[in-house]
Formats: C-alpha cells, structure tokens, sequence
C-alpha cells in the first residue's frame, strides 16, 4: 500500500509541473520598455511636432533654421517687383493754383494776390529752370508752352482713336492708366477750339531719384482754352457734354521728362485740379422700360 500512494504522488506532481511548463502563444508582450516609452509624448516630442506644423506652413523657416546649425550664414531674401525708372510716381511739390484764377482781374483784391503769389514762386521756378538747361540748353519757359500745347492737343486725338502706340509716346506709364481707365468700351468726340489765353509756365520742379544725378523735371503748363467734349456709351448714346455746345477750360498739366536719360522726352504726367473748381456735370443715366400687363418700371442700366 505504501508503494503504490508514493506512486500515485509522484504521478501528480508530475502532471502539474507539465501543465505549468506548457508554452502559450499570445500578443500581450511581457516586458515591453520600448512600447511603454514611445506611447509617452515627452515634452521635448510635444515642441518637436509643433516645430514640424510650422515648418509645414513656412519651408524657408526651416531652411534658414538648418543653415543657422550647419554654422553657415543664411543669404538675404529678396522682395522682387517692377520698377520703372522712365518716370515718377507721382507730382513732387505740385502746383496750387490761386482761387478764382481766370476769372479775377488784375486789377482787383484777388488779381493782386495772383501776381504777388506768382511772384515768389519765379525764384525757385528759375533755381529749377537752370537744372534743365544743363540738359537742354535751349530750354526756355516760353518756347516749352506752345510745345505742351502740341503734346496736350495730340495725346488727346490719340485718346479718342484709342491709338496706344502714340499714347505710350506721348503720356507717362503713370497718366496712362489714368487717361485710359473707363473708356475702352466708350466712344470721346474731344476737339480744340481755339485758346482764350496764350499758355503759361506756371511752375518747374526737379529732382533727383534713386541716386543723386537721376534728375527727373516736371514742368506745370496753364491752359485756358475753348473746347468740346462729349462721350457715348457703348451703345452709342450720350452720356457727358455736348459736341455742339464749346466751353471755356481751364486746365493745368503736369509735363515729365527723364533729364539724365539720353531717349527722355516730355510727357504728360497728369492733371492738377483745384479744390475750388466746379463740379464736372452728371453723368446722363441710361434707363430701361420694363413691366408687363401695363405695368412700366424705370431702372438704370449698370454701368
């Protein structure tokens, strides 16, 4: 009897120890460090993706970033765009004309305040007429009035022929746009009729730009003259003026010319309107019969 319980014992702790060395497969890792590591987001990987985002939106951040560790110095950027240098942006110094100019007699309180204002401005307008005869020496005030009235008569005509070749002659990369702008699909009568005063330098400005000796001149022309306008929608009907009905203008036109460049020439850089001057007359609306039933509506046309 002894002998066979030691067996049987024997027997059993032998099934148990088997049963516990039996190998299960299964995906739960036992000592999984590096899993446990990688799932944790450390501050350092929270910048890290942060400074990913915004190397996403701006490359060259990056760029620069990369040089800056490398030791090497980054090139500058550069902001490309266009730049004329055949004429100014703008009026330097622009003309102010008197109140109530070509109207006021010389003898009265506010033709008295014309010529003494006229007087103080011919020292600087003759400091600036010396410049420009160091690149035409033949250059005089009055000799320029009678050929501004040429350019300002021709630039005109080539504006109601809508010819831009002679326009780009003729006018400034900045006055053209602003002679052309709203007229393509519009039709200009514009005539010349005669002068009521002969034309007049009324101020001269130099200046230099980009660097000292670029000299640029504007000249400021004074035209009082007789003329016609009148412009036609695309559909051929009236919209300002009159070709029949002449009326007295008073016009002061800004002349540019590239003095230092060896192919400048005298354009028309714009136009000085006073604050004092009239309104120009409204513009005549176009307007559509619509309706049905008898029912008439009004409506402007767009424009």
């Amino acid at each position: 009897m002894s002998m066979s319980s030691r067996t049987i014992k024997v027997q059993q702790v032998a099934c148990l120890s088997s049963c516990w060395l039996i190998p299960v497969r299964h995906r739960t890792r036992i000592n999984p460090p590096k899993a446990t590591k990688k799932g944790r987001l450390l501050l350092k990987d929270q910048e890290r993706l942060k400074l990913k985002e915004e190397y996403k939106q701006d490359p060259q951040k990056m760029l620069i970033e990369t040089l800056k560790k490398s030791g090497i110095k980054p090139c500058p950027s550069f902001t490309e765009r266009a730049v004329t240098i055949t004429c100014t942006g703008e009026i330097f110094e622009p003309y102010v004309p008197p109140e109530g100019d070509g109207k006021a007699m010389s003898l009265t309180p506010e033709g008295a305040k014309q010529r003494l204002e006229r007087v103080k401005n011919i020292g600087v307008t003759q400091l600036n007429q010396r410049k420009i005869r160091q690149f035409e020496p033949e250059f005089t005030a009055s000799e320029f009035a009678w050929k501004a009235q040429k350019i300002f008569i021709d630039a005109h005509n080539a504006l109601q022929d809508f010819d831009k070749n002679i326009l780009h002659q003729l006018a400034t990369e900045k006055a053209y746009p602003e002679m052309t702008k709203g007229f393509r699909f519009k039709t200009i009568r514009w005539k010349f009729l005669e002068s009521i005063e002969k034309p007049r330098v009324v101020h001269i400005r130099t200046t230099d730009m980009i660097n000292k000796g670029n000299l640029y001149g504007q000249v400021t022309v004074r035209f009082h003259s007789k003329q016609t306008l009148a412009i036609y929608d695309r559909f051929g009907r009236i919209m300002l003026g009159s070709e029949d009905i002449p009326k007295d203008v008073l016009d002061y036109v800004v002349f540019e010319k590239h003095l230092s460049g060896l192919y400048g020439s005298w354009r028309i850089h714009g136009k000085i309107i006073p604050d004092w001057a009239s309104s120009l007359e409204p513009v005549i609306q176009t307007m559509i019969m619509q309706g049905q039933g008898g029912e008439t509506d009004i409506a402007v046309e767009d424009r």
